[in-house]
């Protein structure tokens, strides 16, 4: 089946809110407040119970709604919400986002009311997203048609994602807000009544303001569907996929969550090659966020690593080849120009150990850096910066001047007390992602290396 059209639902012109309220007390008053300070388009209160709601007149009921809107936002409870899709006029909603809970993934009779949704939006030709989700976000244009109070940081090329967890979308807000990472879009499917994953993962493909998507994923109705859908998003840009319900106990717990069977398992076995598999929603961030700073096509996997502890580059190395780099034995002739700016004790082999010359990390990290990128033997660079380095923000600042112009994929370990992680800013601000656990870094760069060689490079 062809994938609908969903640029309406991204990116409406007009939008109706069910159950708005004058009350900032209420949902309804939160997310219409919302609404009304940013959306740029038609926007329509519907509540009989008030009739002027922040500045705009409010509809009695959905089919009294003056003119046809693009989206209908429906925070009513269940068989209020359901009576009035029963009465909708065909055609007078595109796309109805169904955020309320008691539907399929109840017992008794959620279920039912589910199906009653699920045919009265068939009968008034409108496509629900939902039931029982937190809503969407599309942070490129400033729209926020969701139950999540935090709009993250748009931008030109940011992660897009789908899921079934209306809570992961609470995370990707807080953590795109603290890192800097920009989003585009967002979709909780819910308990996916219509509107799939993989009619998301169409659309993400083709938005150009997407530059990597993320499925945070718990169950899929049509597998042959959304395989085909993520091959064809993996072919187009990094797609990182966080399958869930591996296990007997998270698979009795997503059926409790959205009612529908899921087996995490089955599924990651059927990704196609090109997704970038992860194992919680915290990976998956980490790894968009490395993707999105630092992917670009490589010539193959070998990672340099750059210390200033010989522990921590053992630890990085182990974690490295496990995440399939590669970390080689530089040459007589890397090894040598190294040598010539550290001090006789330090190792100049890979991972390099700089030792604690702390004083004088600001001009070391640089210039060894550049040497391992001029020589053409690693295609990304791991940088370990521990203890007392971290406590003064001139190391950072430095780095973040030095590592655009090495033309190589760079992430970093900081490893410092809660206290100093401020002085790890320069860094994000010229998209260097950092990272306070060794698995993190070896993680996100083990992304860029999977997604960067994809189209051949080699592996040594």
């Amino acid at each position: 089946m062809t994938s609908p059209d969903l640029t309406r639902l991204f990116s409406p012109r007009s939008i109706a809110v069910l159950g708005a309220s004058a009350s900032s007390d209420k949902l309804g008053g939160q997310v219409f407040a919302r609404l009304a300070a940013s959306f740029r388009g038609e926007l329509i209160a519907i509540n009989p119970g008030e009739s002027d709601i922040a500045g705009r007149r409010s509809m009695s009921s959905v089919e009294a709604l003056p003119q046809p809107v693009d989206l209908l936002i429906a925070l009513a409870p269940g068989e209020r919400l359901v009576e009035a899709i029963e009465r909708c006029p065909a055609g007078l909603v595109g796309f109805l986002l169904a955020i309320p809970s008691g539907f399929g993934e109840v017992a008794h009779d959620g279920p039912d009311l589910q199906q009653r949704l699920a045919a009265a939006a068939r009968r008034a030709g409108l496509r629900v997203v939902g039931p029982n989700c937190v809503g969407l976000l599309n942070a490129s244009i400033g729209l926020n048609a969701s139950i999540i109070p935090l709009m993250p940081p748009g931008g030109s090329a940011g992660l897009g994602v789908a899921t079934q967890s209306g809570g992961f979308g609470m995370a990707l807000a807080m953590y795109a807000a603290d890192s800097g990472m920009a989003v585009s879009c967002f979709c909780d499917v819910g308990n996916t009544v219509d509107i799939s994953l993989a009619d998301c993962l169409a659309h993400l493909a083709g938005d150009p303001a997407t530059g990597v998507i993320g499925l945070y994923v718990e169950s899929v109705r049509d597998l042959p569907s959304f395989t085909r859908a993520l091959s064809a998003a993996t072919a187009a840009k990094p797609v990182v996929v966080c399958p869930l319900a591996r296990t007997p106990s998270g698979q009795a717990a997503s059926l409790a969550h959205v009612g529908i069977p899921a087996d995490g398992a089955r599924l990651s076995n059927d990704l196609p090659a090109g997704a970038i598999v992860v194992h919680s929603g915290l990976d998956l961030l980490h790894a968009a966020r490395a993707l999105l700073w630092q992917g670009r096509p490589l010539r193959g996997r070998r990672l340099a690593i750059v210390t200033g502890t010989g522990g921590i580059g053992t630890e990085i190395a182990d974690l490295a080849e496990e995440q399939g780099m590669v970390v080689p034995r530089f040459s007589a002739r890397l090894t040598a120009a190294i040598s010539r700016h550290l001090p006789a004790y330090a190792a100049s082999a890979n991972p390099v150990d700089l030792t604690p010359v702390w004083r004088d990390y600001p001009r070391l990290y640089p210039l060894v850096m550049a040497e391992i990128a001029a020589s053409g033997e690693a295609d990304l660079i791991a940088v370990s910066i521990t203890d007392v380095p971290t406590t003064w923000p001139d190391l950072a600042e430095s780095l973040a001047r030095s590592v655009p112009a090495l033309g190589l994929p760079v992430a970093v370990y900081w490893a410092s007390r809660d206290a100093d992680v401020a002085n790890m800013a320069p860094l994000h601000a010229a998209r260097i992602p950092t990272y306070r656990a060794t698995r993190e870094l070896a993680l996100a760069l083990g992304a860029i290396a999977r997604h960067g060689t994809a189209g051949g490079g080699d592996a040594a």
